[in-house]
């Protein structure tokens, strides 16, 4: 749970990026350089912890306080429900409120929500705090996709996606070590602790709501583009998600359930989340040849192949079906996040991507899992090739060119 070309211009290196500003809208008295960068990608990565952390929450929690699986879904649920209600609110908010304040109070309200489930122990409270957190989680992260939809989208989404597979790596593997020594509440204080770095680091995002201007507009970075075309592009967005999210919660099942060892299903979501990490970077590599429409339809053909054979008993194909579905996924969804952008004069739905991709990774697994109990795993995988084609569909029609 994510070179190539641009859609606009060339995407800089990391190294060079430190030495850039990034044109925000309106008001803003000076350009934000790389620390309010550094802010809005640590604060969005810090946003999604709980999510990228679930599998050894959930241990730890079920440890603790001896919740059956309804119980610990239910918690789950709670935060990603928390999420895309926080990113529907944000889609307005961030037009009249200051986008650092909305980072600010939202950093504030999750360290509470996190610290409120460590110190609750009945169920109803414990998911209701999850719940708000999540809404706070989905405030932070609209304010923050306003920022990364500025100057380079597609090296910041990248960065962001980065963040966020390395987050997911340590968070599960120092949440176990803590729960171990210091107790089940420790990992939550934990999370806690990482998403309270993130206020000083928010105090350099712009003083100002959200705005996308004509002179952003006339510069190249934003396209002339119906809206119609754009808001279809959010729906493909949707549709992927729905059907990535499904094949990512059932990929394990998927594997065991086609003969292959637990070791070797291990190794080979170990392997996909590096996988994953690799995707991400691959978009950082400048290509002034590329353009966008190749990098969508080769990684939008990879994640179909991954997919389609994900159901064999070949350790070593599953692996590389893991692999090619991860790297695709990343890869895939950062130009897509900088196609819509670039092509979104108005802006919103730019920031309203953060409410479809959470509402697709509410759908997609409760849909997998309906589709599982009654026809099987295939069902499931022609979801995931169907959402990522109607993806790659949606997007074409925005005819994004270099320039």
């Amino acid at each position: 749970m994510m070179a190539l070309g641009q859609g606009a211009e060339t995407a800089p290196s990391i190294a060079s990026a430190s030495q850039e500003t990034i044109a925000l809208p309106q008001a803003e008295s000076r350009p934000i350089g790389w620390r309010g960068l550094l802010g809005a990608i640590y604060a969005g990565v810090v946003a999604l912890l709980v999510v990228n952390a679930l599998p050894a929450l959930v241990s730890a929690i079920a440890s603790g306080l001896k919740w059956d699986d309804r119980a610990l879904g239910l918690f789950a649920s709670a935060d990603v429900a928390g999420i895309t209600l926080g990113s529907l609110l944000g889609v307005p908010v961030v037009r009249r409120l200051e986008l650092r304040s909305i980072a600010l109070w939202g950093i504030v309200g999750l360290v509470g929500a996190d610290v409120a489930c460590a110190l609750g122990t009945g169920q109803a409270l414990v998911v209701l705090f999850r719940f708000v957190g999540g809404t706070a989680s989905g405030l932070i992260l609209t304010a923050c996709y306003a920022v990364y939809s500025h100057s380079h989208p597609q090296r910041n989404f990248a960065l962001f996606s980065i963040g966020q597979m390395t987050s997911s790596f340590l968070g599960v593997t120092a949440i176990p070590i803590l729960s171990a020594s210091l107790g089940w509440r420790s990992s939550l204080y934990f999370l806690a602790a990482l998403t309270a770095v993130a206020f000083p680091l928010a105090l350099q995002l712009p003083s100002h709501s959200y705005v996308k201007t004509p002179a952003q507009e006339s510069s190249g970075a934003a396209r002339k583009s119906s809206g119609a075309a754009v808001w279809v592009a959010v729906g493909g967005l949707l549709a992927y998600i729905i059907g990535e999210g499904a094949v990512w919660t059932f990929m394990e099942r998927i594997g065991l359930a086609s003969g292959l060892s637990e070791q070797h299903v291990n190794l080979a979501v170990s392997a996909c989340a590096l996988a994953g990490v690799l995707g991400a970077v691959v978009m950082l590599i400048p290509s002034s040849r590329m353009g966008v429409v190749m990098p969508l339809t080769v990684t939008a053909l990879m994640s179909v192949a991954g997919v389609a054979v994900m159901q064999t008993s070949s350790p070593a194909l599953f692996i590389v079906a893991l692999c090619a579905f991860a790297f695709s996924w990343l890869s895939f969804s950062t130009v897509q996040f900088a196609v819509i952008a670039e092509a979104d004069t108005a802006g919103t739905a730019t920031i309203s991507m953060s409410a479809a991709w959470y509402a697709g990774f509410s759908i997609g697994p409760y849909l997998g899992g309906a589709l599982v109990d009654r026809y099987g795993f295939v069902p499931v995988q022609v979801l995931g090739i169907g959402g990522v084609l109607l993806a790659l569909v949606s997007l074409l029609p925005l005819r994004i060119k270099r320039q």
